[in-house]
């Protein structure tokens, strides 16, 4: 019955692409290397995006995009970032693609804000090319694929596409990104990372999106945000909410680089002139008990690295807590916030520039707030 209904629609040209680019996708070109970024600030110039009380989606996606690319240049050398726009001007979604396929990238990074009708849906969600899972995840592609309709002969470009039409959007999810699982990674460590930030975790998820279609690299598309929950909208228009959203799409970049170049993540100022001296230290292996516990978070990685390894040396403690297939490690454990700053500006003196402090009570990961909450009812 599908297929019936397939022949009846004005944009079955989609459906016979599909058929042909699937037919002719090679396989990925094998990546070691992270040396190219692209980074797309979503909407921009006559396509404001979506919008709250104050801000466009537009302005966000380009500050918090601007300032992503500001920290891979600082803090991880060697790394060519690339922007597709850096001002308030439209680029068609088609060029964006080519943009990051001329640049030969080897990851593609599209920053967006998220909207719904009810103001009170908040948290961040990052999508990879896929299929569609809920009509929720269709309504949000149907909507960043709206963005052609600013584009003069969106039809012929788009060979009939309907970014409007429910059948024509769920038909094009059913082109699979050559590089999925890649994509999938660096989406989930983008989400790992936002919930550090105490961010409501939405998910990875899939969707058909024009943007991310014909992509020759592992791409992602991030929503950062609700800008229709007041709250929201007014964290995402501040700078410290763009500071913390772009801290973590940094962080799991990091990540990512280090999982796909078979390493562990360096530090983002590197100074290896002078070797660190080495200090006598305790190695903690077992992880924080029933008292409220504060601690720095100095490594996450999905390699094991041994407690007695130089890159730890100079801590008075070090311990490990494994974490869905991941080893995070932490140094120290004070039963006082002052004391895990002062030994956390200590670390952070040396190559450990983004250690932050991380809270556990009766075993659990808790955030801060929550920790002065349990102090002040001792």
């Amino acid at each position: 019955m599908l297929k019936h209904q397939i022949k009846l629609l004005p944009w079955h040209g989609l459906l016979f692409s599909f058929y042909v680019l699937v037919a002719s996708v090679s396989a990925p070109k094998l990546r070691s290397e992270v040396k190219t970024v692209v980074i797309n600030a979503g909407h921009g110039g006559t396509d404001p995006g979506c919008h709250g009380l104050k801000y466009f989606e537009k302005d966000i996606s380009l500050a918090i995009a601007k300032k992503l690319g500001n920290k891979i240049l600082a803090g991880v050398p060697g790394v060519n970032v690339v922007y597709t726009r850096t001002t308030d001007v439209f680029v068609p979604l088609n060029e964006i693609a080519g943009h990051a396929n001329k640049n030969d990238a080897d990851l593609f990074i599209c920053i967006h804000c998220n909207a719904s009708v009810n103001k009170e849906v908040y948290g961040s969600e990052t999508y990879v090319m896929g299929l569609h899972k809920t009509k929720g995840n269709l309504e949000v592609a149907k909507r960043e694929n709206a963005s052609i309709l600013f584009e003069e002969d969106y039809e012929k470009k788009y060979e009939g596409f309907d970014p409007n039409s429910d059948e024509a959007n769920i038909i094009f999810s059913m082109y699979q990104n050559a590089y999925l699982e890649k994509s999938l990674s660096f989406a989930a460590k983008v989400q790992q990372e936002f919930k550090k930030l105490s961010r409501t975790d939405k998910g990875v998820k899939q969707a058909g999106f024009l943007v991310l279609w014909k992509t020759k690299m592992p791409s992602v598309l991030i929503e950062t945000g609700f800008l229709t929950n007041p709250e929201e909208e007014k964290y995402l228009g501040s700078a410290e909410g763009q500071e913390d959203i772009a801290n973590g799409i940094y962080e799991a970049f990091r990540q990512y680089k280090a999982e796909t170049e078979g390493g562990l993540p360096q530090p983002p100022f590197e100074n290896r002139d002078v070797e660190p001296k080495e200090e006598k230290r305790d190695l903690v292996k077992e992880e924080p008990g029933q008292k409220l516990t504060y601690t720095v978070q100095v490594a996450n990685t999905n390699k094991k690295i041994p407690l007695t390894s130089k890159r730890f040396s100079g801590f008075s403690s070090v311990w490990e807590k494994e974490d869905q297939g991941h080893y995070k490690y932490f140094a120290g454990q004070f039963s006082s916030l002052e004391e895990a700053v002062e030994y956390q500006q200590k670390i952070k003196a040396g190559d450990f520039k983004d250690a932050f402090i991380v809270v556990f009570y009766e075993g659990k990961k808790i955030t801060l707030k929550e920790a002065a909450e349990i102090k002040k009812n001792q």
